[in-house]
């Protein structure tokens, strides 16, 4: 309430908006999302050179990296750009498809690296052929309601628990708090998104820079997560 309070009397926050906002469409939700795009920059280096030493484990290090600059890079130029109607419509088509990508990408090094035998590919199979699916669609239902499109990738990313057994013998316990941690952080940002909850300053700092951060927590963690222990 006093958050909410202080923003609501013109807080340097609001002001400090206000002066970007001439320039950029959405300024915190382009700013947060393009320093995870330049954090995502860095993560991908570091990736590739812990990956290096196969050709299997350098491949998935870099499905991950370049899932995580595509979904920051797309949110970034969505959220940042005024344009035509026609052009915004297309970069939030792609802003949506790449959560899909982001989603199959962060799976892709998990299951390649911590299950075994047929589990390993009939999971990568679904997670990727799901997000396909999600993706194609998303090309003609981009208005889709917030509730339908949050809750698909809400449970597209909680398939993690088919293969969970696996997961605690192939992982430290530290790996699946950060796991876990990632995944809670998703959900909470996608439930605030749909809900419209927290929605302090509407178009300032409201419900949809609060999931962007809920989605960078997420990212954050399971960067750690897959750099640490898995790559």
């Amino acid at each position: 309430m006093k958050i909410k309070l202080i923003i609501n009397k013109g807080g340097w926050i609001v002001r400090l908006i206000e002066k970007i906002r001439n320039k950029i469409r959405e300024p915190v939700n382009a700013l947060t999302h393009f320093a995870m795009f330049l954090a995502g920059i860095v993560g991908l280096v570091l990736l590739l050179w812990k990956g290096k030493g196969t050709p299997a484990g350098f491949l998935v290090a870099l499905i991950f990296g370049l899932s995580v600059i595509t979904l920051y890079g797309a949110s970034t130029l969505y959220h940042w750009i005024k344009t035509t109607p026609r052009r915004e419509l297309m970069l939030r088509k792609f802003d949506h498809i790449s959560i899909y990508i982001l989603i199959a990408g962060t799976y892709t090094p998990i299951l390649y690296h911590c299950l075994e035998g047929l589990w390993k590919w009939v999971m990568l199979g679904t997670i990727w052929g799901l997000s396909t699916v999600g993706a194609v669609l998303k090309v003609w239902l981009v208005n889709l309601p917030r509730i339908i499109s949050a809750g698909f990738y809400v449970v597209l990313g909680w398939l993690a628990v088919i293969p969970f057994g696996q997961l605690i013998h192939a992982l430290a316990k530290p790996a699946i708090i950060l796991l876990i941690g990632g995944g809670v952080a998703y959900t909470v940002g996608a439930i605030i998104y749909a809900t419209k909850i927290f929605n302090f300053v509407p178009k300032k700092f409201g419900f949809h820079e609060i999931f962007h951060i809920f989605v960078g927590l997420g990212t954050v963690l399971h960067f750690f997560m897959i750099y640490i222990f898995v790559i």
